[in-house]
């Protein structure tokens, strides 16, 4: 069995990681320990029944205050969980049934407020009271509304970070929209990607949000403000149905992005011109910070792991990358190369 990463996330506080593995178990690594040269061991460790779909942090979290010390996670034929980030322990379940009454499973999850969680399922998402464990919920339908036969899985989630009560939603049959828990349709839907949606991501302001698919090259930036508008895409390698993660710093200057050979693109947002952003640059890991240094604007490409990188996640106050590597591998060439493992890397005090 093949025990690969599949994503990361660093905690809003910036004091940890939390890391999502085919093993069924979660693991959460203290920034200040793994900051050090020496390999470094999970804190926290959280198993689950089954694979783990996708885990979100609270995004209150305070580690130092001991407030809103938890996450959420869903996994496969099992109900979405709150977890204590200090224990691993269970808090709170949080369960859905179908018509007959069958249990299903959530593929993402998200917080859509302080005591609110967002789940995606089958053709709809549900809203959960996150202080009121249990079954309750309200259901907002989700995906192509037009076709009888809807059979579209939502596989992201994301809030909108300056409207309460609006969220966006991507599902694996390529459609992407923009919601409301207080209107029922989709409120804005955004054309582009061709394949089935992995990821998408809000800027700040709440007025670009970024989509990635999987088997697709590109990262599309929508305009939220005007009917969807495509702003500009970025290019990458997927070539795999797997989730390839991206992540914007605190500034959002910089755009990180997986790839599938092992390395990591970064594009800069401040040059955003032209209607198609590409790599323009290949540099080692000696060299990326001195390259940033003397010209901030260039678009960078560095060798991270010999195997896929599916993770990636920027610290929030800090230079800091964290990266993580794995996929499956079937054996049919012996030159390939298996790596599992999560790094963190440095940068100049321009990336913050």
């Amino acid at each position: 069995k093949q025990w690969y990463q599949r994503r990361v996330r660093g905690s809003p506080d910036g004091l940890a990681l939390l890391t999502c593995s085919r093993d069924k178990i979660l693991r959460i690594f203290n920034i200040p320990d793994i900051t050090s040269a020496a390999e470094q061991y999970p804190t926290v460790r959280h198993s689950t029944a089954n694979v783990p779909y996708d885990a979100e942090w609270n995004p209150d979290i305070e580690h130092l205050t001991a407030r809103n010390c938890n996450f959420v996670v869903s996994c496969k034929d099992s109900p979405v969980q709150l977890v204590d980030a200090f224990s691993g322990a269970t808090i709170a379940s949080f369960t859905a049934f179908n018509n007959v009454e069958v249990l299903i499973s959530a593929f993402s999850v998200c917080y859509l407020s302080r005591d609110k969680l967002l789940a995606g399922y089958c053709k709809h998402v549900r809203v959960f009271d996150a202080t009121r464990p249990g079954r309750d919920c309200s259901v907002i339908p989700v995906g192509d509304l037009q076709h009888q036969n809807n059979n579209s899985i939502v596989s992201t989630v994301a809030r909108h970070p300056t409207c309460d009560g609006l969220f966006g939603a991507g599902c694996y049959n390529s459609t992407v929209g923009l919601y409301s828990t207080e209107m029922p349709g989709v409120l804005m839907p955004f054309y582009g990607p061709q394949h089935g949606v992995t990821q998408i991501l809000f800027s700040r302001d709440g007025n670009k949000l970024y989509c990635g698919s999987r088997m697709e090259g590109e990262i599309y930036c929508f305009d939220t403000r005007y009917n969807g508008a495509v702003l500009s895409t970025y290019q990458r390698q997927v070539q795999t149905n797997q989730r390839i993660q991206f992540d914007l710093n605190r500034s959002e200057t910089l755009l990180a992005s997986g790839n599938h050979d092992g390395s990591v693109l970064l594009y800069d947002l401040t040059r955003e011109q032209s209607v198609t952003n590409q790599v323009v640059e290949t540099v080692s890991r000696d060299q990326l910070s001195a390259n940033q240094q003397g010209d901030a604007s260039c678009e960078l490409r560095f060798e991270a792991h010999t195997d896929t990188v599916n993770g990636v996640s920027f610290h929030p106050y800090w230079g800091l990358l964290a990266t993580a590597s794995g996929r499956r591998h079937f054996h049919i060439e012996d030159s390939e190369t298996e790596e599992n493992s999560l790094k963190i890397w440095s940068f100049s005090a321009e990336t913050k």
